[in-house]
């Protein structure tokens, strides 16, 4: 079984698609089966059975909340049905009873309340479902990043003890989830991960798919305080490529994410570099397979990759740096 299929598929936002994926595996091993049974039991039982990491009752109550809205939006509900319940539920317990508010005030009574009880929350939306990040311990260290157009310096944010971890944690059994996120006063790490997804300061996932990729963000927000989603992650993973000195590893992970949708711009960013890397590298219109990727040199496609970054930026100033978007 292809494991990174199955998670492309949560990543995707399509839960549906991942159990039939893993219904459909022959002779499934104890681990896949174990697996099977927990999706199983998680999204589509009548009553799942939920774990939390606190015994606080009313933190319990926000965290169901939020189970709810997952399984409902990652088992093709519509979103905006999973968003009324779920801004009625919040609203119920917020209040004790229902008021018309919106999602955002919502999560920012949250987060005072959770702050009261010696967490941080931060809510909103990781594209394209909501869910917050929720956690008790942050320390912080400065990095000075080396980018494609100046010297970056960033005060990154190592973030500990979550209760949770927004959608796509939830969706993997913590396989899959935001290694971190850039916002304008530096950059946040999850350092809460399983044994095998641990990583030293020091290590390629760092240094290039974490602290380049996010240190990116942080510059284009300060230069392109408007682009969309998907123009920033394009921009930030062609950084990745850049400074990968195995670019196969990114190519490979580009390619299980990849999806024809604009509003995932993880997913959408990956297919419009594999497609125009593909008509340079191989001079087709479709993409190959990974075979073929894995032939091509590394230092061609880092050459690559700072050919597309700098015509994107070309296009912005192009358009003015108030645009939303190139790509």
């Amino acid at each position: 079984m292809d494991e990174l299929k199955l998670y492309a598929h949560c990543l995707q936002g399509d839960v549906i698609a991942a159990y039939e994926y893993l219904r459909l595996v022959p002779n499934k091993n104890a681990k896949f089966q174990e697996l099977e049974w927990k999706y199983y039991q998680r999204f589509f039982c009548e009553n799942p059975n939920d774990c939390f990491k606190s015994e606080d009752v009313w933190i319990q109550k926000v965290l169901s909340v939020y189970y709810q809205y997952f399984r409902s939006v990652l088992t093709h509900k519509s979103v905006i049905y999973s968003e009324n319940r779920l801004r009625r539920s919040l609203s119920d317990l917020i209040h004790g009873h229902h008021q018309d508010e919106g999602l955002d005030w919502l999560e920012e009574r949250l987060s005072v309340q959770f702050k009261e009880k010696g967490f941080e929350f931060v809510g909103g939306v990781t594209p394209p479902y909501r869910g917050p990040y929720i956690w008790k311990t942050t320390t912080e260290k400065k990095f000075t990043v080396e980018l494609p157009h100046h010297t970056q310096e960033v005060t990154v944010y190592f973030l500990s003890d979550f209760i949770l971890q927004s959608w796509a944690h939830y969706a993997t059994f913590g396989e899959k989830f935001a290694g971190g996120w850039a916002k304008p006063d530096g950059l946040y790490y999850v350092a809460d991960r399983p044994e095998h997804k641990k990583e030293n300061q020091d290590c390629v996932e760092f240094q290039i798919s974490y602290l380049k990729h996010e240190a990116q963000h942080l510059s284009d927000f300060s230069r392109f305080p408007h682009l969309q989603a998907k123009d920033l992650e394009y921009r930030a993973k062609l950084v990745e490529l850049i400074y990968e000195p195995n670019s196969f590893r990114l190519i490979n992970k580009f390619f299980y994410e990849k999806k024809n949708d604009p509003f995932l711009p993880h997913s959408y960013s990956s297919l419009i570099i594999l497609k125009r890397l593909s008509k340079w590298v191989f001079e087709v219109e479709e993409i190959p397979s990974l075979e073929q990727w894995e032939s091509v040199k590394s230092n061609s496609i880092q050459e690559w990759a700072r050919s597309l970054f700098e015509e994107h930026t070309v296009k912005i100033m192009e358009n003015g740096v108030q645009t939303r978007g190139i790509i």
